[in-house]
């Protein structure tokens, strides 16, 4: 639930993400630095009023989500690539999630086309009070019609103050077991995510990829760690950041981890390392009507 002034800060994370993508495809080149779209996209959102809701993701060819540059990281974008630019904006913990796919002449670009229509008829199924399982056999029967496949374990996400993925997932593929409903006045993502038709189409685990989000919400003991809280806890709250934002805590990072006060994510990869396309926008619902914020 949120009230008219989370209303207005809703829309205008969107408006701000929505600009914030559109520059996606000028930064994303054959040997551009991965360090360099990340922090192009970043700064953009605070250029624009916003602050960034999570580090942003460029996720390249199998890679799905969960990378966002280390400091000092030399990653270059290769030839023939398939590059996911997921980026988030907030507006006092009001959130908008989006993303594109960008093609580096990739073979495979016609699988962009692919998501970005599942994503238009996910959306057009979302119904308030209608089921959250009734969008994934259209997005899956949209992707499959192209020639693709979906992702089945990746999914869309309800979205609430300050949490990026609050607990409620929107699939993307048929047989979700899921008795949800789309509730009034809330806040989702549609998130559709395809591969080759020979992939496995899911994504496995692999290392972590420098984005972390704190999941003890109480000031720790130990003093170096006590300073760290404070500050990770001022800035960010319970939003994802990079290892590359908190470079200037040194050890007290390592030691929020191996204490369990942090949680790193893993990159996500495509089980047989098949190449992903994603798309994504933020919807609200409200009591008469779906509005796409991004």
């Amino acid at each position: 639930m949120f009230d008219e002034e989370g209303m207005e800060k809703l829309l205008l994370a969107g408006r701000i993400a929505k600009a914030v993508r559109g520059i996606a495809p000028r930064l994303v080149f054959e040997g551009a630095k991965v360090l360099d779209i990340c922090e192009g996209i970043e700064g953009e959102i605070v250029k624009l009023g916003g602050k960034a809701a999570f580090p942003c993701n460029v996720s390249i060819n199998e890679v799905g989500a969960h990378y966002t540059s280390p400091p000092y990281d030399q990653t270059l974008v290769p030839p023939g690539a398939l590059v996911k630019v997921d980026l988030g904006v907030h507006i006092d913990g009001y959130i908008a999630d989006t993303a594109v796919t960008v093609s580096v002449d990739s073979e495979h670009k016609d699988m962009i086309g692919a998501v970005e229509l599942a994503l238009e008829k996910g959306i057009q199924a979302v119904r308030i009070g209608g089921k959250i399982s009734d969008v994934g056999p259209v997005v899956e029967k949209t992707i499959r019609s192209m020639g693709y496949r979906p992702i089945r374990n990746l999914t869309g996400h309800q979205i609430e103050l300050y949490t990026i993925h609050s607990g409620v997932s929107v699939p993307n593929v048929s047989g979700w077991d899921t008795s949800g409903k789309f509730q009034p006045w809330s806040v989702y993502a549609i998130e559709p995510f395809a591969t080759l038709p020979k992939a496995a189409g899911e994504v496995k685990e692999r290392n972590p990829g420098n984005i972390l989000h704190l999941v003890k919400l109480k000031r720790p003991k130990s003093e170096v760690c006590a300073g760290a809280y404070e500050e990770i806890h001022s800035r960010f709250r319970t939003l994802p950041f990079a290892r590359r934002w908190v470079a200037n805590l040194g050890n007290a990072v390592e030691e929020m981890l191996s204490g369990k006060m942090l949680y790193e994510y893993p990159v996500l990869v495509e089980a047989t390392k098949n190449p992903i396309a994603q798309a994504e926008h933020t919807l609200i619902t409200t009591d008469r009507e779906i509005i796409v914020t991004t």
